[in-house]
């Protein structure tokens, strides 16, 4: 794209503050709770090397959900690897909205990562078109029979995503089409980031801290410090890493469709954490669906 003119930077950077307000205005409050939540009495970090393991097979390969769905799993891998793999694109296209683009396609290792993200980005279209197709057309029965058009909306601004970045390949940057290119690339960025803390696609963004600081499975409630043990019954007896992985199971059960069931103490867990603020809304639709109440 051609270099933005300043009326064009002050659209853009008036764009991305409302964009990024909207990320944090939910998502901040959820960091604030689980911070004033109890410290884990008898937490620790180590073993740093398992940690570290788990979080390689776990979050980069998502060797676990390819393993418990193969397809769909292996489609949702894509989909997360595209967008490991569009970090660093994401951040050049956000400074070239404000003319301090970084990353050229003319240079060896600009051109190298561009197709490279290409590749990915192909991944990517084929893997939401077809999650699109299985949950809408397909509609497996562990799915559910209410449609869920959150699932729609975002699988759209992904696909856009993909198709606008694709498209660059296909013109140059001082054609007059690039610049519209550019600005629909950007809107259905900046309108699917405030959109993640409203969804259950949350997971996304607590699943790879929530798996490097496991307690070791979710159903292992820590003891209660400087208080007596009765055990998880309201919101104060959560602790900061429990409220992490309330948040993040909440949100991963709702992404598998109501046909997934938690087991007798997980669910348990979840539903007293229900009255814990932060979770409110992913909790409450989890427990419904769970008895098929959710719409």
């Amino acid at each position: 794209m051609s270099a933005p003119s300043w009326q064009e930077i002050l659209v853009f950077v008036v764009m991305l503050a409302t964009s990024a307000y909207g990320f944090w205005r939910r998502f901040g409050k959820m960091v604030r709770r689980i911070r004033a939540a109890k410290n884990d009495a008898d937490f620790s970090l180590n073993p740093v090397a398992k940690r570290a393991w788990d979080f390689f097979w776990e979050v980069l390969l998502q060797a676990k959900v390819i393993r418990e769905r193969p397809l769909p799993g292996l489609a949702h891998a894509f989909v997360f690897w595209g967008f490991c793999a569009f970090g660093l694109v994401t951040l050049n296209h956000l400074a070239t909205g404000i003319g301090l683009p970084f990353l050229s396609r003319e240079s060896r290792f600009g051109e190298f990562y561009f197709y490279l993200a290409g590749a990915f980005a192909v991944a990517v279209a084929v893997s939401i078109a077809g999650l699109f197709i299985r949950r809408f057309l397909v509609r497996p029965p562990w799915l559910g029979e209410k449609v869920s058009y959150e699932s729609g909306v975002i699988a759209f601004l992904i696909f856009t995503l993909m198709a606008t970045y694709l498209g660059t390949f296909g013109i140059h940057e001082a054609d007059p089409g690039a610049k519209p290119l550019w600005w629909a690339h950007t809107l259905a960025l900046l309108v699917f980031l405030p959109l993640i803390p409203h969804t259950k696609h949350l997971h996304l963004v607590l699943s790879p801290v929530t798996v490097f600081l496991s307690r070791g499975g979710f159903s292992r409630i820590p003891p209660l410090s400087g208080d007596e043990d009765f055990g998880l019954d309201t919101a104060k007896d959560l602790t900061q890493i429990v409220a992490l992985q309330t948040g993040t199971a909440a949100s991963a059960v709702l992404s598998r469709g109501p046909g997934w069931r938690l087991s007798g103490r997980q669910r348990k867990g979840l539903l007293a954490a229900h009255r814990y603020r932060a979770f409110r809304l992913p909790c409450l639709a989890l427990s419904s669906r769970n008895t098929g109440e959710y719409s």
